[in-house]
């Protein structure tokens, strides 16, 4: 459920950086951001419990 959220989040970023004329390449790259850090937090997070007492 949270990687659909950040992947909106995603697409509402690449959509307004395309609105503020940064050029696709660059909404791409936002998007691309917003998207790995949701993949990131979601694949950390057994690591993350590990560390934990």
């Amino acid at each position: 459920m949270r990687l659909l959220v950040f992947t909106v989040v995603g697409l509402i970023a690449m959509i307004v950086g395309y609105a503020f004329s940064l050029g696709g390449t660059l909404a791409a790259l936002i998007f691309l951001f917003v998207l790995f850090n949701g993949v990131l937090d979601r694949w950390a997070q057994p690591l993350l419990a590990r560390l934990r007492p």
